[in-house]
């Protein structure tokens, strides 16, 4: 492993706190220009650190990185995270045809991600629409679609019919907590945009505030991955964003080298760099934390190592049984403790 990513592990959790209100804000508020400048300070940091060829995504074809069986194809988060260390969700889910439980972290992910992507097309549509503004009257206009947006995303994805009672109340209050977060700081940055601009224009103002980092689809099978793996947000400065509405967990990580893999064997882009976004709503405040890291060989073996693992367990098609402990974060947890308990398979 680098010295240099041994010395940043350490510095990035302190640097990036003092960040954290950029990072956020990927999707939104940062410009091109500041993220940049902050690119150009990692690279100095990795400034001795390489990528070894033969682990670019775009040699797929050579016996390291070629998937030991053909057309069987995995998503990058069903490979990278190991809430299982016996890979039992693998077999569960692809051998006993059992499907992952939707759970109530489940459905917080599929909202929380809803919220992110399309906060943005709002905000553009109503600045196209009613002109240039002060930030308190973006912010009044905005808090005034806030029910009706989230009812929207609540309605596509069903909510109802998988969250109840009190954890749906606690759900609709903390998407209203982060919706009402975006809002402030959006308010605030169209105010402070306008404030540096001589001559500020919609479309001018409009491209600061809303820089377009959007989702990145990205076929992966020539790794043995998914035809059509989602990147929350890919820039062609070789850095990708993979959001997190759970807790932290360091097997996360391997979520990044395997969109960067894809990414270079689709798009032939090196992808050097990755960020992992923690998001959170708690005790009624939005919390944040962004970890970088440089996705270097060591991250890209340890990938390809756990995709062979689980093809192994696929191709095998036998139960690699229950590990001396499960995890309670671990999807399949209420389905193996049931079955454990009860002596069945």
């Amino acid at each position: 492993m680098c010295y240099f990513k041994l010395v940043f592990r350490g510095l990035c959790k302190v640097y990036f706190l003092c960040f954290s209100y950029y990072f956020w804000v990927f999707m939104f508020l940062i410009s091109s220009r500041e993220l940049s400048r902050l690119l150009i300070r990692f690279r100095k940091l990795y400034s001795g650190c390489s990528v070894s060829e033969e682990l670019r995504g775009w040699n797929w074809s050579n016996d390291l990185l070629s998937p030991p069986v053909d057309n069987l194809f995995l998503g990058v988060s069903e490979v990278a995270n190991r809430y299982c260390p016996n890979y039992r969700d693998i077999y569960l889910r692809r051998v006993a045809n059992i499907p992952a439980p939707i759970t109530v972290k489940t459905v917080r992910g599929w909202v929380y991600h809803a919220l992110c992507s399309e906060f943005p097309s709002l905000v553009r549509g109503k600045l196209y629409s009613h002109g240039l503004m002060r930030g308190y009257d973006l912010f009044k206009i905005l808090s005034g679609e806030r029910d009706g947006f989230i009812d929207s995303i609540f309605k596509r994805y069903g909510v109802e019919k998988y969250v109840f009672g009190l954890d749906y109340d606690s759900l609709r209050s903390d998407s209203c907590i982060l919706f009402d977060f975006m809002v402030l700081n959006v308010s605030a940055r169209l105010d402070e945009i306008i404030s540096e601009l001589s001559y500020p224009k919609v479309e001018n103002v409009v491209g600061r505030l809303m820089p377009e980092f959007e989702e990145k689809i990205v076929d992966g099978r020539f790794l043995g991955l998914s035809r059509e793996l989602r990147v929350d947000v890919f820039m062609d400065n070789r850095l990708v964003v993979d959001v997190k509405t759970g807790d932290v967990r360091d097997f996360h990580k391997y979520t990044l080298a395997g969109y960067a893999l894809a990414i270079e064997a689709d798009l032939e882009i090196p992808v050097d760099y990755g960020v992992i976004l923690y998001l959170a709503v708690k005790d009624g405040f939005v919390k944040i934390r962004s970890d970088l890291y440089f996705i270097d060989d060591t991250l890209r073996r340890e990938f390809i190592e756990i995709r062979d693992k689980a093809f192994d367990i696929i191709q095998v098609g036998e139960d690699p049984g229950y590990p001396s402990s499960c995890p309670d974060y671990c999807i399949y947890y209420d389905y193996c403790r049931v079955r454990r308990i009860g002596g069945r398979g």
